[in-house]
């Protein structure tokens, strides 16, 4: 009779296994061991000290912003949720100052699905608006946002309706994985969680290796908290006087499709007005020129397609997809100072022309803004 000896019979064989499985045991203690050791630390440190400014000073006044608009039960002509791009593009000053009592609720990263999870929280405590507009740039009909991923905003879900949005992200959302990361939050919050801490573990390295950064983290997050709530959430994200790079859509294929999360998100906001009385609009913020003809071709038709079955879910399109000279931005995503001017020129007019606002008759939502300085190109078409 023949005889064999199997590998994992021989002499020594089991010891590399073994010392694999202790390599193995040694690495997540080391996982677990850092992240109850970053939860402890994040608890004693304030957030501002954490996080890399602007961006969670700016959460901060968002935050703010709707906690005020809920004390005082407010009822705004308008109520602008959006993007950054909405952020940098519609100057809620300049709409006020020509008589629209609007309210903007937009921050950077902020997609269709967090715009609803605001608005519900506002309604919830009584903020009564006429109108809602959604403004958004292509990259968020796109995509789903930031949410469990950009630790400055992702925890914007917060009051006693948080529990409820993240059950809804749990239902809406495509991969299984996030969905039951969703369902886990809605139930025990993002703290119990840990997603606090394991979105925070990043910025947490970056001031436990310079602690310096740390007070310089916090005087500028403070001063940003000031002013993006004193000039009703308006910031230019770049100045410079032109950009010719592809915007943030160039993170996709042509076969990128719309997350069924939005168009769940943008039925609810439908659901919303319907329940508490204001009409939906959808405004698309602008590319640049250069992102209008280099940009995949199935990433604007998709986009368009989009937009055109808005009025099936009870929205109103505000416009269609368009584009400015690459020059009125201030990089590839957002508009400077002469882009916001004309954006938040073409948003009021369109609003106008819909609502019967003061300043605009009733045929202007049909064409675009006329300023003889600017050229607008319809794209997507």
């Amino acid at each position: 009779m023949s005889s064999s000896t199997s590998s994992s019979d021989a002499p020594g064989a089991g010891a590399p296994r073994d010392e694999a499985k202790r390599g193995a045991r040694l690495f997540l203690g080391a996982m677990a061991g850092g992240i109850v050791l970053s939860a402890a630390i994040a608890s004693v440190l304030p957030e501002a000290i954490i996080h890399t400014p602007p961006e969670f000073g700016m959460a901060e006044a968002f935050e703010d912003h709707i906690q005020q608009a809920c004390a005082r039960k407010a009822a705004p002509e308008l109520l602008i949720i959006g993007d950054s791009r909405a952020v940098a593009g519609i100057s809620v000053q300049t709409l006020r100052a020509s008589g629209i009592d609007t309210e903007k609720f937009a921050l950077g990263g902020a997609g269709v699905f967090a715009g609803w999870g605001v608005l519900d929280r506002l309604v919830d405590c009584g903020v009564r608006p006429k109108t809602v507009a959604m403004a958004y740039g292509a990259m968020h009909v796109l995509g789903e946002g930031s949410l469990m991923v950009r630790s400055a905003n992702y925890d914007v879900f917060k009051g006693p309706r948080a529990s409820h949005v993240y059950d809804m992200a749990s239902e809406w959302e495509d991969r299984l994985a996030r969905q039951a990361i969703y369902k886990a939050v809605s139930l025990v919050g993002t703290e119990l969680s840990l997603t606090d801490v394991t979105l925070m573990r990043p910025a947490l390295r970056n001031v436990l290796a310079a602690p310096a950064h740390g007070a310089g983290n916090f005087v500028m997050n403070e001063k940003e908290r000031v002013s993006f709530l004193a000039d009703g959430g308006d910031r230019f994200y770049g100045t410079a006087q032109g950009s010719s790079e592809l915007p943030d859509e160039k993170l996709y294929d042509a076969k990128q499709q719309v997350p069924q999360m939005n168009y769940r998100a943008t039925e609810a906001v439908t659901a919303l007005g319907r329940k508490h009385g204001f009409n939906v609009l959808f405004y698309m913020l602008p590319l640049t020129e250069t992102a209008s003809t280099k940009l995949p071709r199935g990433l604007l038709d998709t986009t368009a397609q989009f937009m055109g079955g808005l009025p099936a879910m009870g929205v109103t399109p505000m416009n269609r997809i368009w584009s400015l000279p690459d020059a009125d931005f201030g990089d590839p995503s957002h508009v400077n100072a002469r882009g916001r001017v004309r954006v938040t020129e073409d948003f009021r007019a369109r609003y106008a022309g819909l609502v019967g606002a003061s300043g605009a008759g009733s045929g202007e939502a049909d064409h675009a803004v006329s300023l003889p300085v600017q050229k607008i190109q319809q794209v997507g078409q």
